[in-house]
């Protein structure tokens, strides 16, 4: 948690605090400042590079803690270099916006920012970390391009975009949004309702209360105790669910999919994939209808069902009393149901 800044009024500092011996090295520069908003703030924090760590306070304001770190040959250097990466912060009422700018430096040429900013190499020279403290109903919108993102114990709506790096986000009683292209994504304990947009990478989530949509086309999909109704489109992505209650549309090309549910809807339930495998667990106790086809792979079903069609691509029948329509279809991958 950030530490309580004792100045009264907005106070911003700029220092170095660490440097090497031998001059050449990695310099840090700090940077502080308080907002008054009341208990309804807006942040909305944009930068390039860096971790960035929010989480909520017990009073009113917003207290922002940033390092700028800078790899230079000596502190003249640095000084200048964090001088040209702008802070940049504004307030309107209870919002708050707060960006990262770089400056344009005389007879420097793109090719040093590039280098400054780590692009194209190794290095990830330029960057800008922060801690942040909000009120507890915090409206909270993040972008990056690279870097960790973590946001914890907020009652409000979260948005995030990043281009690339991790992302942790636990405990928000709100309805939250991720963009990303390449990122590992984790969730904990979610209330209000989750969208997420992703090119690829690991997304895990647990204690999900609401519906959930997910669009990511490669990577995998892990997703358990979830509460709501799930939506998920994908190419390749390798898929698992363990749903308490709730409907489900996946749709996949060639990942595979195994879901645990307790069948828990008056909305049908469908599944569907090219090439990837199914795996559907259910109640023995629990009633529907169900439709499985397969054009070349394999269907087996552990569960009774008063079959109606039959044949070597498909199963239609209904098992218990009958009720939701489940849906299970794969072009060549095997499809499989069983029971708990």
């Amino acid at each position: 948690m950030p530490r309580i800044l004792t100045s009264i009024c907005l106070a911003t500092l700029l220092v170095v605090v660490s440097a090497s011996t031998s001059g050449a090295g990695q310099y840090h520069f700090q940077y502080q400042k308080i907002f008054e908003t009341g208990p309804n703030a807006q942040l909305d924090l944009s930068y390039f590079s860096g971790n960035v760590r929010v989480v909520s306070g017990m009073t009113d304001q917003i207290i922002v803690e940033a390092t700028k770190t800078v790899d230079a040959v000596d502190q003249s250097e640095a000084e200048l270099v964090a001088d040209h990466v702008e802070i940049k912060s504004t307030q309107a009422g209870e919002s708050v916006r707060i960006q990262t700018n770089y400056l344009q430096m005389r007879n420097k040429s793109s090719s040093f920012w590039k280098k400054l900013l780590g692009i194209g190499g190794s290095d990830s020279n330029g960057r800008v970390d922060w801690e942040i403290q909000v009120p507890i109903n915090c409206q909270i919108m993040v972008s990056n391009t690279e870097g960790l993102i973590d946001i914890s114990d907020i009652h409000g709506q979260v948005s995030v975009k990043s281009r690339s790096g991790s992302m942790v986000i636990s405990r928000v009683f709100g309805p939250v949004t991720i963009s990303s292209s390449y990122s590992d994504i984790q969730l904990n304990e979610l209330e209000g309702g989750l969208d997420v947009s992703c090119t690829s990478g690991r997304l895990t989530g647990e204690l999900l209360f609401g519906p959930v949509t997910v669009q990511q086309a490669e990577g995998s999909i892990e997703l358990k105790f979830v509460e709501g109704d799930v939506r998920i489109s994908s190419n390749s992505a390798n898929i698992d669910i363990r749903q308490d209650r709730g409907s489900l549309d996946l749709a996949t090309s060639n990942g595979s999919v195994n879901i645990f549910t307790n069948l828990d809807s008056s909305k049908d339930f469908f599944v569907e994939t090219e090439s990837g495998n199914i795996n559907l667990t259910i109640p023995g106790t629990s009633s529907g209808n169900l439709r499985i086809l397969s054009q070349t792979g394999e269907i087996k079903t552990d569960i009774p069902i008063s079959i109606q069609r039959m044949s070597r691509k498909q199963v239609e029948g209904s098992f218990g009393v009958g009720g939701v329509e489940v849906n299970l279809i794969s072009i060549t991958g095997d499809v499989a149901v069983a029971q708990f």
